[in-house]
């Protein structure tokens, strides 16, 4: 290599002046090495050094999308093995294109029986829980299925064997559903009906996530918690759907990380809706427990016009707390006391997802709401929660001791009910 070339890509690597566009998803965790004495001697700035420049070569961005669009183009191989590229510009989730093909399910189920089994335990567990909430607390327990792409769309799969041993989950539960009489949307279904007929893809060939369809189902989801609440609850207009000009890749294009966009010819469309309201209306609380399809309602509808708080449990993992979207790890919450503080629980999931059934979600709640213990504490502190003085003597607590504001408020909760319980028992 000439010294021009090995100045140019020392300058790159140094300083980066030549800008490219960022890799999507791309975590660069190796920090700068700093050089001293003591470090180049004991060892560590060469391993620091080896961490970063493997992080930031020169030309990094160039050279992963180029080698990543070679293997695009040649054999349809995406950089990222949960991608399943269809024919045509078509993108799919490999476990939906499995579930599809009846694979996805017999990893978790060897027979029906066994299927069928688990859906029944699921859906009578969330009929308990949804029973405890209504009767006790007022609070509405319903279901939503997500629509899943390869159902919807299943013409432009790749070709794959169908293995018929055993069922598809999102199907026996929808049906469960259907006849315990649960409240429930099966939007999978519902999609797949009006994909022929419908003048507008609901999906864009290189996403999975919906984008102005997703109005369709939130309109459905507030329909049906209008049908179950008892006051009036905001109502979702879908006013008019126009085609727009879509200049960017669309999201699994994007996560893919090509040097070129995927040639395609469908126009992306967007949703115009309104919310109607009166004097008679209450914007309800709601908790929201599931994956990333609730994304687009945060993003594409009037949230703040519809609900007046709402958390969402990302995969029963991470929680984001209403609109500022504070963030916690499940663990670190007071699950039961969330619980407790909305009138609607919705539990939704993309179709191969149900095979997860509520990923521990209804397990846990029917445990924590069945200890008198846990409610106490729960409600304990909901009920100081509503108090700004008291919260704001709290969160100094929680500063002077170095924990967070959730945890003071339930080691006060605990405290004020411990100490109550020990003067009645004197």
């Amino acid at each position: 290599m000439s010294l021009v070339g090995m100045l140019v890509l020392f300058v790159q690597t140094q300083w980066h002046p030549v800008k490219f566009r960022a890799l999507k998803h791309d975590s660069k965790e190796a920090p700068k090495p700093v050089l001293t004495y003591d470090n180049y001697r004991n060892g560590v700035f060469q391993a620091q050094a080896e961490s970063y420049l493997r992080e930031n070569f020169a030309f990094r961005e160039f050279g992963i999308r180029s080698y990543n669009q070679h293997r695009y183009w040649l054999w349809k191989i995406t950089c990222n093995p949960f991608f399943r590229p269809g024919r045509g510009p078509w993108m799919y989730y490999l476990p939906g294109v499995l579930d599809y093909y009846g694979q996805e399910t017999s990893k978790f189920f060897a027979t029906n029986d066994d299927l069928d089994d688990y859906v029944n335990h699921q859906v009578d567990m969330l009929t308990e829980l949804r029973d405890i909430l209504k009767q006790d607390y007022g609070i509405e327990l319903l279901t939503f299925i997500a629509p899943d792409k390869a159902f919807v769309y299943p013409e432009h799969l790749p070709k794959m064997t169908h293995d018929t041993t055993v069922g598809v989950a999102a199907t026996r539960f929808a049906q469960r559903f259907e006849e315990t009489g649960f409240p429930n949307i099966d939007m999978t279904s519902w999609f797949a009906s009006i994909a022929d007929t419908s003048s507008r893809l609901l999906f864009m060939p290189m996403d999975t996530h919906w984008t102005f369809s997703s109005a369709y189902g939130y309109d459905s989801l507030f329909t049906l918690m209008d049908s179950l609440s008892p006051y009036s609850i905001p109502t979702l207009r879908i006013d008019s759907i126009t085609a727009r000009k879509y200049e960017g890749r669309q999201d699994d294009e994007a996560t893919l990380n090509l040097l070129f966009k995927v040639r395609n010819h469908t126009p992306a469309y967007t949703a115009h809706v309104s919310v109607e309201a009166d004097s008679t209306c209450c914007k309800p609380r709601a908790l929201f427990v599931g994956d990333s399809f609730i994304f687009a309602f945060e993003s594409l509808m009037p949230m703040r016009e519809l609900i007046s708080y709402y958390e969402n449990w990302f995969y029963y993992d991470k929680v984001f707390k209403s609109f500022d979207k504070k963030t916690y790890q499940i663990n670190e919450i007071n699950r039961l006391r969330s619980i407790l503080n909305v009138d609607f629980v919705v539990v939704y999931s993309v179709g191969y997802q149900w095979c997860r059934g509520t990923n521990g979600f209804v397990e846990d709640a029917l445990a924590a709401i069945k200890d008198p213990y846990q409610v106490e504490v729960a409600l304990k502190m909901n009920e100081m929660e509503a108090k700004p003085e008291l919260m704001a003597m709290i969160a100094e607590k929680a500063e002077d001791r170095g924990v967070s504001l959730e945890e003071m408020l339930e080691l006060d909760a605990k405290w004020l009910i411990d100490n109550k319980n020990d003067s009645e028992n004197e």
